[in-house]
């Protein structure tokens, strides 16, 4: 399915907001979205949430051959999946350019600038060694996949605990956790990603952009950097040429953004390491009891109103529940409507949590009629426009009943004669009258 493709109208709606310092979602040109890490019950499993954009990241390891030019080093793998779950114009098992775009700059992040201590992962010199595996499944694309798989890969990596072995001649055993603990990778330093798009012929920058702001934009800068705040790498993409000022303003700040990342991350680490040696419940499963991962958490409203606060304060509240007639506020978990009127199915008898509703009973003579007489007075019991309406309403419906009665035949029992009903209305001075049939 291809993707969708972008309305000039869309695309000049965002240009126009970058221009007035606007964004979409109500944030600052350099305010980046909320970002969310859990872990898995397993070593080395993350999710991470970047707004709404969603990466699952899993590490597995296996013992296999080196490379012949370095015989004493283990492997690293980072594999990326684009699956429709992600956004329906990805295609499942086919790499689209976004995908091998998101491979080598992550490789280029993560394995060109040797954060992964290698030759920790050797066993056996040109014999065995550990192969690294970092698989990253977006479950959802909202816009800057890159940041938040280079923080997901991160994050299973120093997360990871491969298993222990022992070399015996050429015999290699490898031992389960039960009998000796599992190893952790050794990281030099932690590299993340910081993505930038520019507008206005690269004259501004704004951080962390969403889909329709990538798709709107003129080019896009990605630095990989780490918390020593030295460059690992650098993607320069798009039509625009970046100016030499611009680019290293948004070098320092996504330096000071990566610095927070692992900040962040380092204390999601420690507060998993302290449940699990507290032999508390860990993993995703315990993360949906408590609420911590959820589905769509973000708004969704396209368009924030800034400077919009809506709040009910005290005295409306207070004013609402003693004015006389006002609907109560609904409490929750109740599930009647304020000033709800309507007629019981089983009983046929009117049921309203409205004081000024009152049903009028009809003589016995008349309960073979489908007709049904309703009388609703005045909540402040003088009004006279509204005695009026009233007094006409039952006029006609009394008139109305008069006439079908005197199209039928009349039975051999007797003639029909007028009787009068009184009604007395409790919120009401005078006595109203109703015509009806004996």
């Amino acid at each position: 399915m291809k993707e969708t493709p972008l309305s000039n109208c869309e695309k000049a709606f965002v240009v126009q907001a970058i221009k007035e310092r606007l964004r979409l979602d109500g944030r600052k040109l350099e305010e980046f979205r909320p970002l969310k890490i859990n872990f898995g019950a397993e070593w080395g499993s993350a999710h991470v949430t970047l707004g709404e954009t969603r990466v699952l990241a899993q590490v597995s390891c296996e013992l296999g051959q080196p490379k012949a030019t370095r015989p004493n080093e283990g492997l690293l793998y980072i594999n990326v999946e684009l699956s429709p779950m992600a956004a329906l114009h990805f295609e499942a098992g086919r790499n689209s350019e976004l995908t091998v775009q998101i491979n080598r700059i992550l490789e280029r992040t993560f394995k060109d600038s040797r954060c992964v201590d290698l030759e920790s992962l050797c066993v056996s010199a040109e014999d065995k060694v550990w192969i690294l595996r970092v698989d990253l499944n977006v479950l959802n694309h909202e816009g800057n996949i890159i940041d938040c798989a280079s923080v997901a890969a991160l994050c299973a990596l120093a997360h990871f605990k491969h298993p222990d072995v022992t070399v015996t001649g050429e015999e290699i055993k490898i031992h389960t956790s039960a009998e000796k603990d599992p190893i952790p990778i050794v990281l030099h330093h932690y590299p993340v990603c910081v993505s930038y798009a520019t507008f206005q012929n690269g004259e501004v920058a704004i951080a962390d952009p969403t889909v329709i702001e990538e798709r709107s934009s003129e080019a896009n800068m990605v630095f990989g950097i780490n918390s020593y705040r030295e460059l690992c790498c650098l993607n320069l993409g798009g039509t625009t040429l970046t100016s030499s000022n611009l680019l290293l303003q948004c070098s320092s700040r996504a330096a000071n953004r990566a610095k927070q990342v692992v900040d962040q991350i380092k204390a999601a680490l420690a507060t998993d390491a302290e449940a699990r040696s507290a032999d508390q419940s860990v993993g995703f499963t315990e993360c949906l009891k408590m609420n911590t991962i959820n589905s769509l958490a973000q708004d969704r409203l396209s368009l924030r109103l800034r400077r919009f606060n809506f709040t009910l304060d005290d005295d409306f509240r207070n004013m609402s529940s003693n004015s006389a007639g006002a609907p109560d506020i609904k409490a929750e978990g109740d599930d009647s409507l304020p000033d709800a009127t309507r007629i019981d199915e089983n009983t046929g008898l009117l049921n309203s949590n409205q004081s000024n509703v009152r049903w009028v009973p009809e003589d016995s003579s008349d309960s073979d009629e489908d007709e049904h007489i309703f009388e609703k007075g005045d909540e402040s019991g003088g009004a006279d426009s509204d005695d009026k309406d009233l007094e006409e309403e039952l006029e006609n419906v009394a008139e109305e009943m008069a006439y079908k009665r005197q199209s039928q035949p009349i039975s051999k029992g007797g003639s029909q004669q007028p009787v009068k009903r009184n009604i007395d209305n409790s919120s009401d001075s005078e006595e109203e009258t109703t015509m009806v049939l004996g």
